[in-house]
C-alpha cells in the first residue's frame, strides 16, 4: 500500500484504481480513471452523495473538478476539498471526518480469530 502511493508521486501513472473507504457508519469509494476521470460516492447517516468529473496530482493532492453531483448541496462543494495522498491511502475530509480510502485488492484481511469455526465437526 506505503509503496503503490509512495510510487504515484513519482509516477502519476500509479495512482489510478479503484479506493474504498469504509469506516464505522460511513461507506465511501472513488475510482480514478487513467484517464483523468473519476467517480465517487458516499454514505454517511442520513448523507448520500455521488459525484462525476475530472482529478489531477498537484504535488501530493489530488484535485477533484466536480461536472455532475447529487445529494451535495447540503455539505461542502467537493471541489474545494482535496485528496491527501498519505502513507495509509488517500484522505479527504468531509463532514467534519477525514475519510480513508485504500486501494481494492490492497486491504489487509485479519486472520480469524474465532477457533471454534474452524474445528470440523
Amino acid at each position: 500500500m506505503i509503496l503503490s502511493l509512495l510510487l504515484a508521486l513519482a509516477d502519476p501513472a500509479a495512482l489510478p484504481g479503484f479506493y474504498i473507504g469504509n469506516q464505522m457508519e460511513l461507506a465511501a469509494a472513488i475510482e480514478l480513471e487513467p484517464d483523468g476521470r473519476f467517480a465517487y460516492a458516499l454514505d454517511y447517516g442520513a448523507v448520500s452523495e455521488t459525484a462525476e468529473g475530472r482529478w489531477r496530482l498537484e504535488g501530493e493532492r489530488i484535485l477533484l473538478s466536480v461536472e455532475k453531483s447529487q445529494g451535495a448541496s447540503n455539505g461542502p462543494n467537493l471541489a474545494t476539498t482535496p485528496l491527501s495522498i498519505g502513507p495509509n491511502g488517500l484522505s479527504l475530509d468531509r463532514y467534519g471526518r477525514t475519510i480513508v480510502f485504500v486501494r481494492e485488492g490492497e486491504l489487509v484481511i485479519p486472520p480469524n480469530r474465532n477457533h471454534k469455526l474452524d474445528k470440523k465437526n
